[in-house]
């Protein structure tokens, strides 16, 4: 039949039992994808990938299935890698690194790959690595009909080697496209759920700078974010003296740029309230930092943050070269602090909820 003329195997009713599904998989390096909802596995899925050598670099190309594609969806069905280098004073300059496994992406007009070791670069897109099963990425293409995109797999070790991946092409005319492009994560609906890469795998990455966008529902004019776990590290290569719980060394918040300023995540237009930060001189701040959530940055617990700022964005910005926000000069706790900083930061998992209103 149509389906397996193309290359895909027919698998269960679709069209209201008009039709069959027909699904589309690969999994030899340098495969090229052509059809929309191609699952993407590691070789010798569902067991694990042995390479022969390491290191290895398993590639993809996605290519445009209609000429009006412009978004590429990745939906991480399964998702392990090795994890990032481990947080500790022997690994100061590359803590947090996908130094042995990780995933990279390029398009044909975003061409520049993150880099490890102590020359490290960020990247258009971010690499990711560790435990991402469930998460989802997306990539942006232009209107040029051959523009396509690559995944490219390293592989340093021969344990931890699994990926299923689900390939989605959006239209640019597709409702459920994000209108702005460098939506590296975009969520849809009035709540949901936002974490960072390798959450699970309970330590932050580093080499992060990306955006999350959560689509304006209509009739609703602000989002809340509220804590479900949270803990970003200090903000700064030295942050373990000036930016902690208790703030210390002439600080007295974990919020704003000049303590922010490595490690962090930001909101736009971010308060306690729809119109600020009431009774206080105007200080706003968009940067966040440290160990609890809270516009005003100081006080050791986590609160609400409100933002009328449109359209809803949230980035996730870390060290290049190592989570610098952990202050690497000694993990022996401050005896200053109120509470030691812990020496692994893991990220964040916040929940979003959308605010009605007439905007």
């Amino acid at each position: 039949g149509e389906c397996s003329a193309k290359g895909g195997s027919a698998s269960g009713n679709c069209a209201a039992g008009f039709g069959v599904c027909c699904i589309f998989q690969v999994s030899a390096t340098s495969s090229n994808i052509r059809e929309n909802c191609t699952y993407i596995t590691n070789p010798s899925y569902p067991s694990n990938y042995v390479p022969t050598s390491i290191p290895t670099t398993v590639t993809y190309t996605i290519n445009k299935s209609q000429n009006d594609v412009c978004r590429i969806r990745l939906d991480y069905d399964q998702f392990v890698l090795d994890g990032p280098t481990a947080t500790s004073t022997a690994n100061v300059a590359t803590s947090g690194q996908c130094a042995t496994d990780r995933l990279t992406m390029t398009t044909t007009d975003r061409t520049n790959t993150p880099a490890t070791g102590a020359a490290a670069t960020y990247g258009q897109y971010p690499y990711i690595c560790g435990t991402n099963t469930g998460y989802h990425s997306y990539l942006d293409l232009s209107c040029t009909s051959t523009d396509s995109a690559t995944l490219s797999f390293v592989i340093g070790s021969t344990t931890s080697n699994q990926w299923n991946i689900k390939v989605t092409q959006y239209s640019c005319n597709d409702d459920y496209v994000s209108c702005q492009q460098g939506c590296f994560q975009y969520h849809t609906g009035i709540t949901g759920t936002i974490q960072s890469y390798n959450f699970v795998g309970s330590q932050q990455l580093a080499g992060q700078n990306y955006k999350n966008c959560i689509r304006q529902e209509e009739g609703y004019c602000c989002i809340q974010y509220s804590v479900i776990s949270y803990n970003i590290g200090g903000g700064g290569a030295n942050a373990i003296t000036i930016c902690t719980i208790g703030g210390i060394g002439g600080a007295n918040r974990c919020t704003g740029a000049s303590l922010c300023s490595m490690d962090m995540i930001i909101i736009p237009g971010a308060g306690q309230t729809p119109t600020g930060n009431p009774g206080t001189t105007g200080e706003n701040y968009e940067r966040f930092c440290g160990l609890n959530l809270n516009a005003l940055g100081f006080p050791a617990v986590n609160s609400p943050i409100i933002s009328c700022e449109c359209p809803f964005e949230l980035d996730h910005i870390t060290g290049i070269e190592a989570l610098n926000g952990i202050g690497f000069t000694s993990l022996v706790p401050d005896p200053l602090m109120v509470a030691p900083l812990p020496s692994v930061p893991q990220g964040f998992q916040l929940s979003y909820s959308q605010i009605a209103g007439s905007c």
